[in-house]
């Protein structure tokens, strides 16, 4: 069942590094805000290109960024979001790979600067509500941690006039959103995957393709949920959406048995609110906006 409570009028900002961070990530939680009329906009701060690509996807593209920007505008029409924000920084690839080297990748940028770009953003969109990785950045990839930071350091700077002074010269006013979120794994379906990989005799610590994703790490460094999401009834969205990034190794893409149990594992969605901070006795919250007036 969908929730049909009106939101028009609220603003949400995602600050992400990647193509295919909003669909793999927090989709489901996309559709559902899309669909109740909260206004999206998102921050995609990398191209993607260094991401692993078959060459058959590249058939009509001339580059690998090219081909994952077209599947990240995809994606934002299959979820609702109104605007996407795009920074140009080279995919640093994963933690101790040589593309953390080079010049051009978002980790090598100067953090004032991406920071900056960010309070501008906010200070334009005016968003009640922002959204961005926690500090581990769901699997340690450098990229995510990076825009953990500057976005955090974004949300508490874009009130502050002294911050930034050159947008208040060119009339951004300051202003301070009032909610800061971060996007975490639930917790189940990190722990179920942590287990029946040893259980079958495989190392947790070396997930994926590439053999660089460290699962267990990401269960250490997993933050307690604040708010959890019924998204249910937007997961065909969240597969369409998914399903754009045609290139990339599509962790919703399952069939049968697995399939059900993957939407029912995945049809509540979890994150930790940290501004303002939980007092610790607060119930579970079931909606970003809760406690929200419109402007």
């Amino acid at each position: 069942m969908k929730h049909n409570a009106d939101l028009s009028g609220f603003r949400m900002l995602l600050s992400f590094a990647h193509p295919d961070d909003e669909s793999f990530g927090m989709g489901g939680a996309i559709a559902h805000y899309a669909e109740r009329g909260v206004e999206i906009a998102l921050i995609c701060s990398t191209n993607g290109d260094v991401g692993s690509v078959d060459p058959e996807w590249l058939e009509h593209y001339d580059t690998i960024a090219e081909l994952r920007l077209s599947e990240l505008r995809c994606a934002a029409e299959a979820l609702g979001i109104k605007s996407v924000i795009t920074y140009g920084y080279r995919d640093s690839g994963m933690v101790g790979t040589p593309d953390n080297d080079h010049p051009d990748c978002l980790i090598q940028a100067d953090e004032d600067v991406v920071t900056g770009r960010v309070v501008r953003d906010i200070r334009t969109i005016r968003p009640h509500v922002v959204v961005t990785f926690d500090p581990y950045g769901g699997y340690g990839h450098p990229d995510h941690i990076y825009m953990h930071r500057v976005t955090t350091r974004a949300f508490h700077a874009a009130g502050d006039p002294a911050q930034y002074p050159e947008h208040i010269a060119e009339g951004l006013a300051p202003y301070q959103p009032t909610k800061l979120y971060y996007n975490t794994f639930p917790r189940l379906p990190l722990r179920l995957m942590v287990w029946s990989m040893r259980l079958r005799g495989q190392d947790p610590r070396r997930m994926g393709k590439n053999q660089d994703l460290d699962m267990q790490a990401a269960l250490d460094n997993h933050l307690p949920a604040t708010t959890r999401l019924n998204i249910s009834a937007y997961q065909n969205q969240w597969d369409a959406a998914a399903a754009c990034h045609a290139s990339q190794q599509n962790p919703r893409q399952m069939q049968g048995l697995f399939d059900r149990i993957a939407r029912f594992v995945y049809s509540r969605q979890e994150f930790t609110r940290v501004h303002p901070p939980r007092n610790g006795r607060e119930r579970l919250e079931r909606d970003l906006f809760a406690g929200l007036s419109r402007d």
